[in-house]
């Protein structure tokens, strides 16, 4: 599976982003990529600006460096 990013994409908040748009979370720190599950962020955080998401999430390496890319995974033929 792949995920292609939608270059330059920031739907400013949240609740705007298609629910077809797949999101992941890239920590700027230690580059890992991890599918962001929008249905188990707190509700204020559903309805948040990106910025403020980006601000809070924390890696599994402790850094809070995140950055929310938007796209679509690709299935390669699994």
């Amino acid at each position: 599976m792949r995920f292609q990013k939608i270059p330059d994409w920031q739907p400013g908040y949240l609740n705007v982003c298609p629910r077809h748009v797949d999101i992941r979370v890239l920590c700027k720190a230690c580059g890992i990529e991890k599918d962001l599950d929008r249905d188990v962020l707190p509700w204020q955080l559903q309805h948040a600006l990106i910025e403020d998401i980006e601000c809070r999430l924390k890696c599994a390496c402790g850094e809070k460096q995140a950055k929310l890319l938007f796209g679509h995974l690709y299935h390669d033929g699994e």
